[in-house]
């Protein structure tokens, strides 16, 4: 009886310790995961933090492309022609683009490399993933607003107005530091036959709705990403 009892003791020892160390390795490995997944969060609320000063920005240059669109609309109805210098610089913010460009280098990883599986927080993981969502449909209306422009704009105004001319004066009506290698274009810009056709106001009408559609989806991002900050710090230790 002895034997068979030290056997049993033994036999006990041996699956206790084999228990201990199953339960040492999985504590070991949820450490690690939740120390993955602070760190994670960390990073992504720096880069939502940097996303939000892009965000501004952007929006600023927004605003300028808009004005400008408006304000070549307003020809349209005055028939009372603004300088061809104001002309020129209005034209030129058809063509600027709403360009975006947030750091998404932490995002990318996130759901790359399955770091999107270490957030435990349902809520969180969501709103992570609805926070890529929004920033593909910035990007789906920015590249329709810019092929408004270089489908059908600027084809019609080559043969009106003198890209040189558009050229030379810049997207802010100056040439800072800018030693051009042309002059004035030859050729006279036919303002009045554009500002007399419907299908460029509608041109232009629909390129501003496409600046705005870009724009308001920016702006959706910011109470987003004060949502996602929130969050993050009430789950980061």
């Amino acid at each position: 009886m002895g034997s068979w009892r030290r056997f049993l003791v033994e036999g006990f020892v041996i699956v206790v310790s084999i228990l201990l160390a199953f339960g040492v390795q999985a504590s070991w490995e949820e450490y690690q995961e939740r120390r993955a997944e602070s760190e994670y969060l960390v990073a992504l609320r720096g880069e939502l933090d940097q996303t939000r000063s892009v965000i501004a920005n952007q929006r600023d240059a927004t605003s300028n492309i808009l004005h400008g669109h408006e304000s070549l609309l307003e020809q349209f109805t005055t028939r009372s022609y603004a300088s061809s210098d104001s002309l020129l610089v209005w034209l030129s913010h058809l063509s600027r683009p709403v360009d975006f460009r947030p750091p998404v280098a932490v995002l990318d990883d996130i759901v790359s490399a399955g770091g999107i599986q270490l957030i435990r927080v349902d809520s969180l993981r969501l709103a992570i993933a609805e926070y890529e969502r929004a920033l593909e449909l910035v990007d789906r209306a920015s590249e329709q607003a810019w092929a408004t422009w270089s489908d059908r704009i600027q084809p019609y105004l080559e043969t009106r107005v003198p890209r040189v001319d558009r050229l030379a004066l810049g997207s802010f009506g100056v040439t800072v530091g800018i030693d051009l290698p042309f002059g004035p274009g030859p050729f006279e810009s036919k303002y009045e036959e554009i500002f007399m056709d419907p299908g460029f106001q509608s041109m232009i009408a629909e390129r501003w709705f496409r600046v705005w559609d870009a724009n308001s989806a920016l702006e959706a991002l910011g109470p987003l990403i004060d949502r996602i900050i929130v969050m993050i710090d009430e789950n980061v230790t």
